[in-house]
């Protein structure tokens, strides 16, 4: 097959050019245009996946990002500049809206067949504006397959946005597959852990992006709350500084530290350092720390309803958590550390469900049964 990946932020996730050149292993050709807005750059991190397989087009201002239509068609005339759409096979949207309407376009045109991928983002955003909503309910008709990251936001979307008679044809040719793990990950999976002793301080860790959307001041006060109750805790939070009012806000907690982004290789010391993983997000696609979480044996706490809620039944891998509620939270750790050993063993063992050979398996079956769609 001959794919093309159609995105707005292939430049600030390494995610992508995995999933490339893992496919490309596999036989396939796959090439991708990504757009930005002008001035942005590409931070140093992402550099070495901007090369010949790449098109990167800085085609749209600030002020586009309100304007749908202006900024669709400023994208749509770069793309068609740097590929022939109708010399591929397949063209993946990994946009609802943003993306699919381009690519609904471009099939229209190049009568190249498209499939969709829906974020949490596409939940959030123009979406909630029944014009919008029209529109994306569209994309999806016209499309050959959709792809969501998380069960939780394909229930979500079939609650929210579908009428009756589009369900049957929805559930077609919809697939929910997650994103998979680096092959360092999996290279480096933990042995399980044995039970954490309540008398000494049970450590949990945070790592994120640090900005309100992931919600690391609740997890701090969860930590505080543990502590009222003479559990001794302390959360480290690790993650680049995106908000600083956030950051402030954290810091200020007594059992909470905070350090800055850390690579991989030195991630996996703090995983291992660490007894519990807590990431309490208001919205998150997927999540992929908390499946890097499992391969250490760490049992992880997750949100409700958000992305990585609905792999495993609650109380397995770890449990699903309200954001908003320290005191739940709090709860949802104290159970965690009666069946302390139980988890570390699950978590381990079921962490080979993200592992790249079965994700990308999932991925090319989806993709050739969307053509045979298409």
């Amino acid at each position: 097959m001959k794919i093309l990946y159609f995105c707005t932020f292939y430049h600030r996730a390494l995610l992508f050019r995995q999933q490339m050149n893992a496919l490309m292993q596999r036989g396939h050709e796959v090439k991708a245009f990504n757009s930005a807005q002008y001035g942005e750059g590409i931070a140093e991190k992402f550099l070495s996946v901007m090369d010949e397989f790449v098109v990167h087009k800085e085609c749209w201002n600030k002020y586009d990002r309100m304007l749908f239509f202006p900024r669709q068609w400023k994208i749509e005339k770069e793309l068609q500049k740097a590929y022939d759409i109708g010399a591929f096979d397949l063209v993946h949207a990994h946009l609802l809206l943003s993306s699919g309407y381009s690519a609904m376009r471009m099939k229209k045109k190049y009568g190249t067949p498209y499939v969709v991928s829906v974020r949490v983002t596409d939940l959030t955003g123009f979406i909630r504006i029944p014009y919008f909503r029209r529109m994306a309910l569209k994309i999806i008709r016209n499309s050959s397959g959709v792809l969501f990251l998380s069960h939780c936001h394909k229930q979500e979307f079939e609650k929210k946005f579908l009428s009756e008679r589009m369900k049957d044809g929805f559930a077609q040719k919809t697939v929910v597959i997650g994103n998979s793990l680096e092959l360092f990950w999996q290279e480096h999976l933990a042995r399980p852990r044995k039970s954490v002793n309540h008398s000494d301080e049970i450590r949990l860790l945070a790592v994120a992006k640090i900005r309100p959307i992931k919600n690391l001041t609740v997890a701090s006060e969860a930590v505080e709350e543990l502590n009222r109750r003479n559990i001794r805790a302390r959360l480290t939070v690790v993650g680049e500084v995106q908000d600083r009012e956030e950051y402030e806000r954290i810091r200020k907690y007594e059992h909470t530290d905070i350090l800055p982004f850390k690579t991989k290789e030195e991630l996996i010391e703090l995983y291992r350092s660490h007894d519990i993983f807590l990431l309490p997000s208001v919205n998150e696609t997927f999540g992929r720390v908390y499946a890097e979480a499992m391969t250490q044996g760490l049992p992880i706490l997750y949100t409700k309803s958000q992305g990585f809620d609905g792999n495993f039944e609650d109380g397995k891998a770890g449990y699903a958590v309200y954001a908003d509620n320290p005191q739940f939270i709090a709860d949802r750790v104290e159970d965690v550390l009666k069946a302390y050993a139980e988890m570390s063993e699950f978590c381990i063992r079921n962490s080979r469900m993200f592992f790249e050979e079965n994700i990308i398996g999932q991925i090319e079956s989806f993709y050739k049964e969307s053509l045979a769609r298409g």
